[in-house]
């Protein structure tokens, strides 16, 4: 079968394909080896990993392909590709967040249809999932304009491994940054899977990857700014990550109000709070460029308060002052223009609120003799 011409394409094994297309192979072959590893170390039956990894990865493509083709807004007359049109699937447009929860899907349904325990399926699938991302990150830096994010500023970065030259401009490798943060995400929730495993404590692991993915992914996905399923200046793979972790917050927080009150109270105003404010941010990244580079070091710790302060239990205190302090340094610098790189790193600081909240929570128990709404 003859190529395409207008994608990259490498020799693997003496044979000519598609890079994009190998790497993706070559994550989804990583995925089920380490699937395969895990199923023998909990001792479940045989032919688990096989059920579970066919199904997690017809799920995850078809998740993948179906997201896409009913979010993407560049797609169809009406925004939605046509039925025609989401069979075409070597066409391209696919989410990584479909394939990761179709992912999840397939371990939840093959629990259901062995009789084995679903969440303890889905624990095992998660850091597996994360190293099929990895893979395939790298796979993306293959695929012209994608991955990358808006023009570097300064010349720090210009030139190394992290920056991609284009036609006008240089721009950083994003791409590169989430395979390493995927790489680190599968090691920390296999460390994980085993500990709870030991623990009995099944959906543990997770509540993990749906707080850190979705907490990390966040940021990474406000860095990228290849316009893919994007409406305005959002992702729309930007908001389902907000929203995975949002909601797993919620629902931990809710969880444990009864008994542990300030901290679910805690983590049920930081939600709308640091994602309000973090749509916000985006919103003036997508529309100031570069402005003074003055008071990073004093931005840092004024940025820094909402850990502080979410760690002693007071996010009452905690976004108003921040909000204030920041007002403050605004008109310290001076201009109506926001430095990007401030923002960034303001941003990262609110996620890290509920992100840490919804950590603690997932570590917390119900007391003994007491049950879950």
């Amino acid at each position: 079968m003859n190529l395409w011409e207008e994608a990259e394409k490498i020799f693997f094994l003496g044979v000519e394909v598609y890079a994009f297309g190998l790497y993706c192979a070559l994550g989804a072959a990583a995925a089920l080896i380490m699937l395969l590893l895990q199923c023998r170390r909990e001792g479940l039956k045989q032919g688990m990993a096989a059920l579970t990894g066919m199904l997690s990865l017809a799920l995850g493509f078809v998740c993948s392909r179906l997201l896409y083709c009913l979010l993407d807004q560049s797609l169809g007359l009406e925004g939605v590709m046509p039925l025609s049109g989401m069979l075409l699937v070597t066409g391209g447009g696919y989410s990584m967040v479909g394939a990761l929860l179709g992912g999840v899907l397939g371990a939840l349904l093959a629990g259901k249809l062995s009789g084995q325990s679903s969440l303890h399926l889905a624990d095992l699938m998660v850091p597996c999932l994360m190293l099929f991302a990895a893979c395939e990150r790298l796979g993306e830096g293959y695929v012209l304009d994608f991955g990358i994010s808006r023009p570097l500023l300064g010349d720090l970065l210009k030139g190394s491994f992290l920056a991609v030259e284009g036609d006008y401009d240089w721009y950083l490798a994003t791409y590169l940054l989430e395979s390493f943060a995927a790489l680190v995400l599968s090691v920390v929730l296999l460390r994980d899977a085993v500990q709870q495993h030991k623990d009995q404590r099944a959906g543990k692991t997770l509540l993990l990857f749906l707080i850190l993915y979705g907490g990390v992914q966040t940021m990474l996905e406000s860095l990228r700014y290849d316009r893919h399923m994007s409406i305005s200046f959002v992702g729309l793979q930007h908001v389902m990550a907000m929203a995975m972790l949002g909601l797993t917050v919620l629902y931990l927080a809710l969880r444990m109000r009864k008994y542990h009150f300030r901290l679910s109270l805690a983590a049920i105003i930081s939600v709308p709070v640091t994602l309000g404010l973090g749509l916000a941010l985006e919103f003036a990244i997508d529309r100031n460029e570069i402005s003074r580079y003055l008071l990073y070091g004093v931005y840092a710790v004024v940025l820094a308060l909402p850990l502080y302060l979410a760690k002693m239990h007071k996010m009452l205190i905690a976004v108003p002052a921040v909000l204030a302090a920041g007002l403050a340094l605004r008109l310290l610098i001076g201009g109506p223009a926001i430095d990007r790189y401030v923002l960034y790193l303001a941003y990262a600081m609110l996620l890290a609120v509920p992100m840490y909240l919804g950590v603690r929570l997932r570590k917390e128990d119900i007391p003994v003799g007491k049950t879950a709404d």
